[in-house]
């Protein structure tokens, strides 16, 4: 049998969009991705296609492998005339239920798209009941309509993406090979590795077994730990615990019981009168912070939360026991 070319296999789709563009104009389709997986987020994509630029070899995401969704993510967002993509993060996930989250992300990404379309297609049986734009239900949609299935890929590709990352900074989980989802490999290493928890604090602060003095590495890590059981005496939660992306690294990631997000900086220091270990928190450093805690906020769907930026000091006393000094507040975005 001939193999269809990419043209063949979009146009059912690009035809279908132009019926509904005939009767309505600009319309956008949505559509998500990560409802099923155990952890991560649900990423969803809003997408209003350029009928002059089409892009071939659009289809249900799922139905493409790995390479040539990438590639045709990087054709939409060349070509499209507005997309838009949210991340709703766990917390929320957790808190409102998947669906209502599924619900949420897609009302942000067809209300935050640059061109407002005059109708939203959301694959799938039902639309979100507070979007403010007029929308229809398409079941199998990314299969149907070109605009779904381009948000299909965008959605996609972007969560696969946000959770290698995440593979990076969890790889016991192997997060790469399964994204997340509930396979069988998932659930053994989530077996394996049951929790999250912070490094555990040593019966002496600065002391190793046999009365050795901890490397440097070994007392930063120490001084997070600290930190962190600090701010869970105060009622806090521990959300993430040395978050890393290209941009840099946050320490501790905690959320007070008034729900602010506190991005937390460690250090850590042998005492020394004449250099406070906040002082090594330069502006640079700030920059660096702040471009990350803006990445984690986007990828988790809360850039409207209340934040603060902390500088948490800790310091080992020759007694064996631990100063920490919390600076609320050390500096702003």
């Amino acid at each position: 049998m001939k193999r269809r070319s990419d043209e063949e296999i979009s146009a059912p789709l690009y035809e279908y969009d132009a019926a509904i563009r005939a009767q309505y104009g600009f319309f956008a389709g949505v559509d998500e991705a990560g409802r099923g997986p155990l952890c991560g987020p649900v990423v969803v994509a809003a997408c209003i296609l350029d009928p002059e630029k089409p892009v071939y070899g659009i289809n249900d995401s799922k139905k493409l492998t790995e390479k040539k969704r990438e590639a045709l993510f990087d054709e939409i967002c060349d070509k499209a005339l507005a997309y838009k993509i949210v991340f709703v993060g766990p917390e929320i996930i957790d808190r409102d239920n998947i669906l209502n989250a599924t619900m949420s992300g897609m009302k942000q990404a067809a209300e935050g798209l640059d061109i407002v379309p005059n109708l939203v297609l959301v694959d799938g049986n039902r639309v979100p009941a507070a979007l403010e734009i007029p929308a229809q239900p398409v079941v199998k949609g990314d299969a149907t309509s070109a605009s779904i299935g381009a948000a299909s890929i965008l959605a996609k590709v972007s969560r696969d993406r946000y959770m290698m990352e995440l593979d990076k900074q969890y790889p016991q989980y192997q997060l790469a090979k399964h994204k997340g989802y509930p396979t069988k490999l998932h659930y053994e290493l989530i077996e394996q590795y049951p929790a999250l928890l912070p490094p555990q604090l040593p019966e002496k602060a600065g002391l190793l077994a046999g009365g050795q003095v901890m490397d440097r590495a070994e007392t930063g890590r120490t001084g997070e730990a600290v930190a962190a059981r600090y701010y869970q005496k105060q009622g806090c939660e521990l959300v993430a615990h040395n978050y890393r992306t290209r941009m840099g690294e946050i320490d501790l990631i905690l959320r007070e019981s008034d729900g602010t997000l506190v991005l937390c900086e460690v250090k850590t220091r042998s005492p020394d009168p004449l250099a406070a270990p906040a002082a090594a928190v330069t502006p640079a450093k700030q920059r660096r912070l702040i471009r990350t805690a803006e990445y984690y906020l986007q990828h988790t769907g809360q850039s409207d939360e209340p934040v603060r930026f902390d500088v948490a000091e800790v310091t080992p006393l020759d007694s064996g026991r631990w100063m920490v000094h919390i600076i609320k507040g050390a500096f702003t975005a």
